[in-house]
Parts: structure tokens; C-alpha cells; sequence
């Protein structure tokens, strides 16, 4: 966690430190990431660093809390019971996922290359855990649907949870391959990830992955 120091700070200068660490760790992975770097693109001592952060772990996870609250503050009000069944919310919450990454380019660039960054061998407890919590929070959302008849029950809610959390990632894939996607370019040119009217490829794209996506999970799966 940031020391007193960095709480201490003013609005805009917290600001651009942060503005600058997430442009580095979204260009690079978390081994390839320079704190040197960085600090001399912002025009600051890389001593000045270690006054706010314990070590580059500790801003890392920093960065990771920060993004994530404020791509909560987009799709947290969405709840299931709202919604008539797990497709419209599915969908939904990759709607709400797109204007995030409209209104905060750079946030959303550094979640979406998180999963390499977490991936870097010196993090990779980091990465086991951070796979085994999105997985959990997928197996909640499936005994849900199980509990409630919506998904077929003859599975093991590991090896459904475990699918739904891969496929999500297949549809970044997807776009990156079929859609030239490309969040090393976009966030060169400080644009979105989905800029240019790619948020309508991605939500059709979404379409047609919710359709496969029923044939597994919906009940008549099992008959």
C-alpha cells in the first residue's frame, strides 16, 4: 500500500505519477517494467519513489486496486436479479466494460494487460492467486444459475467456471486477431482499446460467443 507520503501529495501530481506507472506497465510486463524508466519520463528522482511506494511490487498492486475500483464504479450496480436471465447480464457487464474503457483509455489499458503482466515469473504466486479468485467469483455466479435451474447441473461448477473464465479471455483474443484490437498501438496513439467504433465489433463479437455460450450451460445442454 502507497506510504503516508503519497496520500500526502497533491491531487495532480498523484495524478501524473500514477498517469505515468500505468503507461509503463501496460507497454511492459510487470519483469520488463522500469521504475528508471518511468521516473525520468515523469522528470523525477527515482529515489523519490521508494518516499511513496515500498518497492515496485507494492505500486504494482497499487495500480491494480486503483484501476479496478474504477472499473467498479461501472459495472457494480449491475445485478443479476435485474436482469432475465445470465446472457443479458453477461452481456450487460461487457457494455458497461466498453464505456470504462471509453472514458478511462488508460486505466483500461493497463487491466487489459494485466494478464501478461501477471504472467511474469517473479509474480507468479501473484498470478495463481489472482486466477483462482476470478475463477471462485465465476463459480458463484454459475451456482447461482444452478441453484436456480437457469444452467444444467450435471457439471462441476470448477470445470464450468473454469471454461466461462477462459472464454472470456478467447474474446480479447478474438478481437486482436479478427478485429486488428491492438492495445500496444491504441495506447501509443492515447487512444481506448476500442476506439473507432471497435466497441460494436466487440459487443457482436460477444453475441456470437453468448451463443455457443448456451449451448454448454443452459439446461436442455443436459437432456
Amino acid at each position: 500500500m502507497p506510504r503516508e507520503t503519497f496520500h500526502k501529495l497533491k491531487e495532480e501530481k498523484k495524478k501524473k505519477l500514477i498517469d505515468g506507472f500505468l503507461r509503463e506497465f501496460s507497454i511492459k510486463t510487470y519483469d520488463e517494467a522500469s521504475l528508471s524508466s518511468a521516473v525520468k519520463s515523469l522528470g523525477i528522482a527515482k529515489g523519490s519513489i521508494y518516499q511513496y511506494f515500498d518497492n515496485k511490487l507494492d505500486l504494482f498492486l497499487f495500480l491494480v486496486g486503483e484501476c479496478s475500483a474504477v472499473k467498479q464504479t461501472y459495472i457494480g450496480h449491475l445485478k443479476r436479479e435485474d436482469f432475465p436471465d445470465f446472457w443479458t447480464y453477461f452481456k450487460a457487464l461487457y457494455e458497461e466494460g466498453v464505456k470504462f474503457d471509453l472514458e478511462n483509455p488508460l486505466q483500461s489499458h493497463f487491466l487489459h494487460s494485466l494478464a501478461k503482466n501477471i504472467n511474469s515469473p517473479s509474480i507468479q504466486e501473484i498470478n495463481d492467486k489472482f486466477q483462482e479468485q476470478t475463477i471462485a467469483a465465476f463459480a458463484e455466479m454459475i451456482r447461482y444459475e444452478v441453484t436456480h435451474g437457469h444452467f444444467r447441473d450435471d457439471l462441476p461448477l470448477s470445470t464450468m467456471a473454469f471454461f466461462l473464465y477462459k472464454t472470456s479471455l478467447s474474446i480479447n483474443d478474438h478481437m486482436q486477431l479478427f478485429y486488428d484490437v491492438n492495445p500496444e498501438v491504441s495506447i501509443q496513439k492515447k487512444m481506448a482499446v476500442y476506439a473507432d467504433q471497435k466497441d460494436q465489433l466487440l459487443m457482436k463479437t460477444v453475441d456470437e460467443y453468448v451463443h455457443l455460450l448456451r449451448q454448454a450451460f443452459d439446461p436442455q445442454s443436459n437432456d
